[in-house]
């Protein structure tokens, strides 16, 4: 600490300063001509400092590195390395990843596995627990995380909180496992999947605690819930594409209860399109403030979930930084994480080895496939679902 001091009084040089540039203020909302220092991987605060390592952005903005609020990387068909090696080039230093899939295949082991494999790269990794696996009584999975399964996941600090509550009609009718579950984690974050509940079915679905939710579809409904008190996520991933209508229920007075997610996105929407980055473009072209649209992936996200050391550029926070261009094209130039430069330009600079060889291997079990499968029962009836484009309900 007494060293930190020295460096803040500005006797002894800092670890790393940025200068000749702009910062994004989250708290105001405004660019400010201002010099960084960092140390000891955080914030250490504006000023006239000197650093061992000074960096000069010539003219270019320091800004907080953005934060994907609820993800499953099992959907982007990739092993978590590789979506690292993807996204943390394109500014997402902190991801809140649900594996309720891999969960439904492997168990508890796939829970470890994800978590395993997602600190071994540079990014604030959250992983929550899966809520509802299987999804539906209806699933013939290779796990059944029932409460008793998540009660020792419950105390675990290396877990975030309880993932999204599928089973939302669990938690309105009283069903008494689904509130066991719910109660494992009265301490912790515990995120919600509501789509289209409203009214007082919404009221009894939140008495279960819920921090959040990402199945809004409507403006209409996104209000509903702010007003109820829960933070939104906005949505826009590869299946899933609920932004542009969300934007309508954002305003200046209550921006501040909105997110972003992305809920999945495949590799190659994020090598044509970005991964938050391109959310937040896609909102600033919407018509949303690019001061409110980072807002939203930054400070928002860090408020919503209790995270006082991350999503802004200020004293004592991670140096969890992005050099980029401007606000509106959003080109990433550099990433740091704890004040290291870990991708320049779109490259990683970090290693990306497969997971070790066996892990979470020889899972699909499927049994031998007979013409009579194919076979439907007589009749002149038959159920169809019908898909919606850019929706998963």
């Amino acid at each position: 600490m007494k060293e930190l001091l020295a460096a803040a009084r500005g006797e002894v040089p800092a670890d790393l300063v940025f200068k000749n540039g702009k910062v994004f203020d989250v708290f105001n909302g405004t660019l400010v001509e201002a010099t960084v220092a960092v140390a000891g991987g955080r914030i250490l605060g504006y000023g006239d400092y000197e650093g061992k390592t000074e960096v000069d952005l010539a003219g270019r903005i320091l800004c907080p590195g953005f934060i994907d609020s609820h993800v499953h990387i099992e959907s982007s068909m990739v092993t978590v390395g590789e979506f690292a090696r993807m996204v943390i080039p394109l500014g997402t230093t902190t991801v809140f990843a649900d594996p309720h899939e891999i969960a439904n295949v492997a168990g508890v082991e796939g829970i470890e596995f994800m978590l395993e494999e997602g600190k071994k790269f540079p990014w604030n990794f959250f992983l929550m627990v899966p809520s509802c696996v299987p999804a539906s009584p209806f699933e013939a999975g290779g796990a059944v995380l029932t409460s008793e399964t998540l009660k020792p996941l419950a105390e675990r600090e290396d877990l975030f909180g309880l993932g999204e509550m599928m089973n939302y009609p669990g938690v309105i009718s009283g069903d008494d496992e689904t509130w066991r579950k719910l109660e494992l984690f009265r301490e912790r974050f515990r995120d919600g999947h509501a789509p289209q509940v409203v009214g007082k079915e919404l009221n009894a679905y939140l008495l279960g605690g819920i921090g959040a939710d990402h199945e809004a579809v409507s403006a209409g409904e996104a209000l509903e819930k702010i007003r109820a008190g829960i933070y939104l996520m906005i949505r826009e991933g590869s299946a899933a594409r609920n932004l542009n209508d969300l934007l309508k229920a954002v305003t200046a007075q209550n921006f501040h209860r909105f997110l972003f997610a992305t809920d999945d996105r495949h590799p190659e929407d994020l090598l044509e399109e970005g991964h938050i980055n391109f959310l937040i473009k896609r909102a600033v072209a919407a018509g949303c403030p690019p001061e409110t649209a980072l807002r939203m992936a930054t400070i928002n996200a860090a408020t919503c979930f209790g995270l006082r050391d991350l999503g802004a550029i200020a004293l004592g926070r991670r140096a969890d930084l992005l050099v980029i261009d401007d606000l509106n094209s959003l080109t990433v130039h550099e990433v740091y994480k704890d004040g290291v430069l870990v991708a320049e330009d779109g490259e990683s600079l970090f290693p990306v080895c497969p997971p070790a060889k066996g892990k979470m291997g020889d899972t699909v079990k499927i049994k031998a496939v007979k013409e009579e499968d194919f076979h439907l029962p007589a009749g002149n009836l038959f159920r169809i679902i019908r898909l919606l484009p850019g929706q998963i309900v």
